[in-house]
C-alpha cells in the first residue's frame, strides 16, 4: 500500500476512534462503566462452558458477508444493541460508510496482478 493511501486510511480511521470512540468512552467513564473488562467477573463460579458440539463444521470458519453498505449497518447496529451497546450502534452508518471508503484503500494495497519476484523462493 502506497504512504498516501495509508494516510488516508489513517485519517479515516483516526476520525472515527477521535469523533465517535472516544466520546463514548469519555461518557462511559463519567458514569463508572469500563468500555472492556479488566478484571474476570467475580460473580461467576467459573468460565468453562460446556459446548453443545465438540466438532467443528465448515461453517465454523466462514461467515456470511455483507452485501452492501446498508447489510454491515444493520448487521452491526444489530449486533451492538444485542450487546447493549446502544450508544455506538447509533454510530452503525458511520462505521460502514467509514468500511466503504477504506474498501478501495486496502485493496489498492493487495497482491498485484504480477507474481513477486521473490516466487523462486518459494519452489
Amino acid at each position: 500500500m502506497s504512504s498516501t493511501k495509508e494516510e488516508q486510511l489513517a485519517r479515516l480511521m483516526g476520525a472515527l476512534f477521535d469523533e465517535v470512540l472516544l466520546p463514548i468512552a469519555d461518557r462511559m467513564r463519567a458514569r463508572g462503566v469500563n468500555a472492556f473488562p479488566l478484571a474476570p467477573d467475580v460473580s461467576w463460579l467459573s468460565y468453562y462452558v460446556r459446548r453443545r458440539r465438540s466438532a467443528m463444521t465448515h461453517d465454523d470458519f466462514t461467515s456470511a458477508a455483507c452485501a452492501d453498505t446498508a447489510e454491515l449497518e444493520r448487521r452491526l447496529g444489530a449486533h451492538w444493541h444485542a450487546l447493549g451497546r446502544h450508544e455506538l450502534a447509533g454510530h452503525a452508518a458511520r462505521f460502514a460508510a467509514a468500511a466503504q471508503q477504506a474498501r478501495p484503500l486496502l485493496a489498492a494495497g493487495a497482491a498485484a496482478d504480477e507474481p513477486s519476484p521473490y516466487v523462486y523462493a518459494m519452489f
